[in-house]
C-alpha cells in the first residue's frame, strides 16, 4: 500500500487494518508495522472491508499529528 506516512514507531506499515469498535459509526485503524498507534475514525457507515472505508481510514493515518519520541 503506497503513500502511507510511517508510523510514530518509526517504520512504514505495508498495510493497514480496520477493526470495528463499539458502533458502526466509529473503527479503528492500526499499520501492520506495531500495532501499537491505534486511530480511531468515522466510518460514515461504509462496510469496513469497502474500498470507501479504506479511503477514510488512509486519508485519517496521513492526517494524524505525529510527535517525536521523547528520550
Amino acid at each position: 500500500m503506497e503513500g502511507l506516512k510511517p508510523c510514530p514507531c518509526g517504520k512504514t506499515p505495508t498495510k493497514l487494518l480496520i477493526s470495528q469498535s463499539e458502533t458502526t459509526k466509529y473503527a479503528y485503524i492500526y499499520g501492520n508495522c506495531c500495532t501499537e498507534w491505534i486511530i480511531e475514525f468515522r466510518t460514515k457507515y461504509y462496510k469496513l472491508d469497502s474500498p470507501e472505508c479504506m479511503e477514510l481510514a488512509i486519508a485519517e493515518w496521513n492526517n494524524a499529528p505525529r510527535f517525536d519520541k521523547i528520550e
